[in-house]
C-alpha cells in the first residue's frame, strides 16, 4: 500500500513542481505588472496587432470572446469530466473556482486598467452574463486563463489516450492553435492587454498542472 503510494507520488511530482514555478512566474510578473514596467509594451503592442489584423475579421474572432467565457468553458469541463468516469474528475470544479478566486483577487487589488474604449472592437450583439461582471482591473486575462487550463487537460488526456499518432499529433496543433487564436484575439479586439493575456496563461496552465495530480 505505502510503495503503491510512494509510486502514485513520484509520478505526479513533477506535475506539483512545473505547476508550483508557473504560480511563481505567475507572481513575480504580476508584481512587475503593478509596477507598471510593462507599460509602454502593451501600449505598443495592441497598436501593432489590430495595425495587422484587417477589422473584417473581428466578427470571426469575437467568437473566441463567446468560447472562452466562464460559462462556455465550465461547460466544457464538466463533459470532460463526464467522459472521463473518474471520481476525482469532480475536483476539478473545485480547482477551476480557485483558479478564479485568484483571478478576481488579482483583478480587485492588482491596479492595472482595461484598454481605452478605442481599442475596443467586439463585433457581435451577444453577451453571457459573465461579460457583464467587471470585478476591477483587466489584470489577468479571465480568457487565456480558461483556455489555457482546458488545453493543458485535453493534451494530458489526449496524451493517455489510445488515439493514434497522427490524430494526436493533430489534436495537439488544433488545441495549440485555438490558444494562440484566443491570446492574439484578446489584444486584437481590445479586451485585454499583452500582459494581461500572459499573466493569464501562466495561471491557468499552473492550476491546470496542480489538477493533473488529482487525475
Amino acid at each position: 500500500m505505502l510503495q503503491s503510494l510512494a509510486r502514485a507520488f513520484k509520478r505526479r511530482l513533477p506535475f506539483f513542481i512545473i505547476g508550483g514555478v508557473l504560480l511563481i512566474l505567475f507572481y513575480a510578473f504580476s508584481f512587475l505588472v503593478s509596477r507598471d514596467v510593462f507599460t509602454r509594451f502593451d501600449f505598443d503592442m495592441t497598436v501593432r496587432i489590430q495595425n495587422q489584423i484587417p477589422v473584417r475579421i473581428d466578427p470571426y474572432l469575437s467568437w473566441f470572446s463567446l468560447l472562452g467565457s466562464f460559462e462556455v468553458m465550465l461547460g466544457i469541463l464538466l463533459v470532460l469530466i463526464a467522459i472521463r468516469k473518474k471520481v476525482q474528475g469532480i475536483f476539478l470544479a473545485g480547482i477551476f473556482g480557485l483558479m478564479h478566486a485568484v483571478e478576481i483577487i488579482g483583478k480587485a487589488f492588482l491596479d492595472h486598467p482595461a484598454t481605452p474604449f478605442m481599442f475596443h472592437r467586439y463585433a457581435l450583439d451577444f453577451f453571457f452574463p459573465s461579460g457583464y461582471i467587471q470585478p476591477g482591473g483587466s489584470y489577468p486575462s479571465g480568457h487565456s486563463m480558461r483556455t489555457a487550463y482546458l488545453a493543458v487537460l485535453f493534451i494530458f488526456a489526449i496524451n493517455n489516450s489510445k488515439f493514434p499518432k497522427k490524430l494526436k499529433l493533430f489534436s495537439y496543433s488544433a488545441i495549440l492553435a485555438i490558444f494562440v487564436m484566443m491570446a492574439i484575439s484578446r489584444v486584437s479586439l481590445g479586451e485585454h492587454w499583452t500582459t494581461d493575456v500572459i499573466g493569464g496563461s501562466l495561471l491557468g496552465a499552473a492550476f491546470a498542472l496542480f489538477s493533473l495530480i488529482l487525475l
